[in-house]
């Protein structure tokens, strides 16, 4: 009685344990590659949708220099008259806005984000504020990878988000990997 196996006592054995570690961490890793991946296409294929339409704002991201398309992008977005009001957040924003008031649109129509808020809390925040006053749709201006992160971010502040990326800056794979795990880290953890 004293000679029996742990496998016959009921205790499992340690090469068990570890082949299930190993088989669950395979199916982890499998899961994570595979939602990395189809965010990744996702956003590729949202970069290149440009969704511009009547809204009741436009979002735009604008970086530390902002490119003449992002210029180009969002005056013609007022110019048509597909918006009023242009908000304006990241780094540049002074610099966009005075290039845009230079080109005609009224200073009282181009609204800055705060100096050092986040792009993304700035974002819900305006989403937030303009579902409050009575607005339900925004426009979208970014790099076109980040565009997928940005409209579920507006869509879950109830609004009716749409994407206007700026053109003629096709995002590469290793931009796209980087916009999945944005939006995976918005998606799993909020900002």
């Amino acid at each position: 009685m004293g000679g029996e196996s742990t496998a016959s006592s009921g205790a499992i054995p340690w090469r068990v344990v570890r082949q299930q570690a190993a088989y669950l961490a395979l199916t982890v890793t499998s899961v994570a590659v595979a939602a990395l991946i189809m965010a990744a296409v996702t956003a590729g294929f949202q970069a290149g949708r440009d969704e511009a339409r009547s809204a009741d704002l436009a979002f735009v991201v604008v970086p530390i220099v902002p490119p003449a398309v992002l210029a180009d992008q969002a005056f013609e977005l007022y110019r048509r008259g597909y918006v009023v009001q242009l908000f304006l957040a990241g780094e540049g924003r002074e610099g966009l806005k005075a290039e845009l008031v230079a080109r005609g649109v009224p200073q009282a129509q181009v609204a800055l984000s705060e100096a050092d808020a986040p792009v993304a809390a700035t974002l819900q925040h305006s989403a937030r504020q303009l579902r409050v006053s009575g607005g339900s749709s925004l426009l979208i201006v970014t790099t076109p990878e980040e565009t997928l992160t940005a409209l579920k971010l507006a869509r879950d502040q109830g609004l009716r988000a749409y994407g206007a990326p700026v053109p003629g800056t096709a995002p590469d794979v290793l931009r796209l990997l980087l916009a999945s795990v944005h939006y995976w880290q918005y998606v799993l953890g909020g900002v």
